[in-house]
């Protein structure tokens, strides 16, 4: 008789050792739905972090490569570092880009870019062969350049997707004070810089070209140059 009672409870303490070792159905959802978050939250991290490299190192080549242009055309033109002192028609624009660029990089096609700007109405689209996509204009303070690093035309002003998806820089551009003419760039073309008061804090919080929410953001690629050709934390990605 004690013999099948001691039977009995083993047997009761197997199946109580069985249920607490299993999982119930909500515990299995409950768990499927954390690594679910988690992945999620993981492949999104990636994705950024891949999609910001691709763009560090599409922008660092443009900007060797067009650079690279520049100087070849020194050697072929020789080197003119002031630009005429006025607003260009898309005509001079596309002379300009034919003469000193477009010989030297491998383009698929250029055509107007109707850029609602009214200082860019008449500037020069140039679609690259890599898929790249630079605007090129030149006004009465020099030269401006955008350059849209996955290959679409982008409004930079008020536009929340700017940081990342248009760099402005400039070429020989002049800035004015006292009203006295004062060369800002000379002979390559740089990140924009145009009215930087030299703080690296004004490169965000420059009311009018800041690279921040509700401004021009035209500082943008400044930043990314100083920092290495990084994308720092700070920046609005």
């Amino acid at each position: 008789m004690k013999k099948n009672n001691f039977i009995k409870q083993q047997r009761e303490v197997s199946l109580k050792s069985k249920n607490k070792s299993g999982f119930t159905l909500a515990e299995v959802l409950i768990a499927l739905t954390i690594i679910g978050v988690v992945a999620s939250m993981t492949i999104s991290f990636l994705t950024a972090n891949v999609q910001k490299t691709r763009f560090e190192t599409r922008f660092l080549q443009f900007y060797s490569n067009i650079n690279l242009a520049m100087k070849m055309s020194y050697i072929k033109n020789g080197e003119t570092v002031e630009l005429p002192r006025h607003d260009y028609t898309y005509q001079e624009n596309l002379d300009w880009v034919r003469t000193n660029l477009l010989p030297y990089m491998q383009y698929k096609t250029y055509k107007n870019c109707n850029d609602p700007n009214r200082y860019r109405r008449n500037a020069v689209c140039v679609k690259l062969v890599n898929g790249d996509l630079f605007e090129f204009v030149v006004d009465y303070n020099g030269a401006d350049l955008l350059y849209f690093p996955f290959g679409e035309w982008q409004s930079i002003e008020n536009n929340k997707l700017a940081p990342k998806r248009v760099m402005a820089m400039q070429f020989s551009k002049r800035v004015r004070p006292n009203d006295d003419t004062e060369l800002k760039s000379n002979d390559f073309i740089e990140p924009y810089t145009y009215k930087w008061n030299g703080n690296v804090n004004d490169l965000y919080n420059n009311k009018e070209y800041g690279c921040t929410k509700g401004t021009k953001k035209f500082f943008c690629a400044k930043i990314i140059q100083m920092n290495g050709w990084k994308v720092p934390n700070k920046y609005p990605w």
